[in-house]
This record gives C-alpha cells, structure tokens and sequence, in this order.
C-alpha cells in the first residue's frame, strides 16, 4: 500500500466516521472540520449570525503556543485543497451503514480551503495536534446525536484513489476540560481501514465548540498506529483555542 493512499485513507476515515455533515481534510493529523463552511452561524443553528468568514485565519492559535516538542507545518492551498476534493469526493460516494448518521447529501461537492482557518503541529513522527476555525450553521447538538446511540458504530465500504476499502470506526462521546465555552463536544474514535490483506489503524480525540458564530475543532493524533492520542496535549490546544475565540472573537 502506497504512502500517499494511506495518507488519503486516514483523512477518509476519519471525516467519515466523525461527522455525517462533515467536509474532511488534511494529511497527517490534519482536523477534520464539521459541517458546511457558510457565510454565517451559530451554537443554535441561526445562520442570521454576524460571525464574518474572512476572520477564520486570524482566530487559529499562533503556533508558538503549541505544547513543547510541537513544531507548526505549512501544508501549500493547493496541496489541501487536491486532498479535501479527493476527501469529499470519496466521502459523498461511501456506503455507510447505520445510513442514518450520515446525510451524504448535506456534504459538498467541493469546499474552498481559504475558508477555513487552520494550524497543524508534530511532534517528530509520533503526534499531532491541529486547530481548525470555520463558519457554520450547525450545532453542537448536531454533531453529538451523530456519533451516539447507534453510529457509535459504523461500518464504511468506499472507493479510494480507485481502490476498494472496507472500513469501520468505533466513536465514543468522552469528558473534555473545562473551557470557557457555553456547550463542547470531545470524541474519541478508532478506524481500521481494509484494502485486500492490508490494513491501517487510526486513533484520534476530536473537540468541537462554538463561539459567536465560529465552530472551533482541534483534533489530537498518534502518526504511529500503535500509538494513543496526546490527551494532555488536546486538553491544552482545545482550551487555549477557545481562550482565543472568546477573547477575540
């Protein structure tokens, strides 16, 4: 299995499994960020809201933030974007199964990335952190109905980069730190990945909050699969990124 398919796979996997309307991205850790990428929002679904879309890059952590041992990446537009159209374009064609915790059809053919705001950190080969910051009209509500009850377990037959994967991802809600926001949502999800005899494992911590409009995800990541998610990491990015938001949004 080639590098760049399992690259492409764990941003698949991921953006499946976490959110039905998801927009997927990144590579290596890289969040995955919920829900459309709109000219308005807020916490409870009212898209009349003021939050401003040309703001999402100024309101990511600054990378000198990060815990110690992090170093900021610069991914190029125009490698993320060639990854998020292939993401969404895997993700819209997915079999998933509970059907119900994904509305295929809310997710967008294509989302430019210069809407979303976004920040990615490694620490060696082991873990990443990264921040994203985008303007959505859904709730937080939302995305915890679909990663409970029944789609805590779901089951994925897609096409990827022509090749035939089988997947499944196990999601669980989990107690996050307290934060300044109103309502916050942490995930922690495993997906296994099949493509003939070979297979990848992902495990990662998802946190979402909303503040004035602007819905925050950060999302932890072990590069190595035998590895586990940086929580003291996530628990110190999720809570500064909201500081942030709060303060300057």
């Amino acid at each position: 299995m080639s590098a760049r398919l399992r690259r492409v796979l764990g941003a698949v996997v991921v953006s499946v499994g976490l959110v039905g309307s998801a927009a997927g991205c990144g590579v290596d850790g890289t969040p995955v960020v919920a829900g459309g990428v709109n000219p308005g929002g807020s916490s409870t679904g009212d898209v009349s809201s003021t939050a401003d879309p040309t703001r999402v890059h100024e309101l990511v952590l600054d990378a000198a933030v990060f815990p110690a041992g992090y170093t900021a990446q610069v991914v190029p537009s125009d490698q993320m974007q060639q990854m998020m159209d292939m993401v969404l374009a895997s993700t819209k064609s997915a079999d998933v199964s509970p059907s119900h915790c994904m509305q295929l059809s809310a997710i967008p053919s294509s989302v430019n990335v210069n809407d979303i705001g976004l920040v990615i950190a490694t620490k060696g080969g082991v873990s990443s952190l990264a921040e994203s910051v985008i303007v959505t009209a859904s709730s937080i509500d939302e995305y915890r109905a679909q990663v409970s009850g029944d789609c805590e377990h779901l089951t994925m037959d897609m096409t990827v980069e022509g090749q035939s994967v089988k997947a499944t991802a196990e999601q669980k809600v989990v107690a996050g730190p307290t934060t300044r926001a109103d309502d916050t949502l942490v995930v922690e999800m495993t997906t296994v990945s099949r493509v003939g005899s070979q297979s990848i494992t992902q495990r990662v911590i998802v946190g979402y909050a909303q503040v004035a409009g602007y819905t925050l995800s950060v999302q932890a990541s072990s590069m190595d699969p035998s590895g586990t998610p940086d929580r003291a990491g996530f628990d110190d990015v999720f809570t500064k990124a909201i500081d942030k938001a709060v303060d300057e949004a």
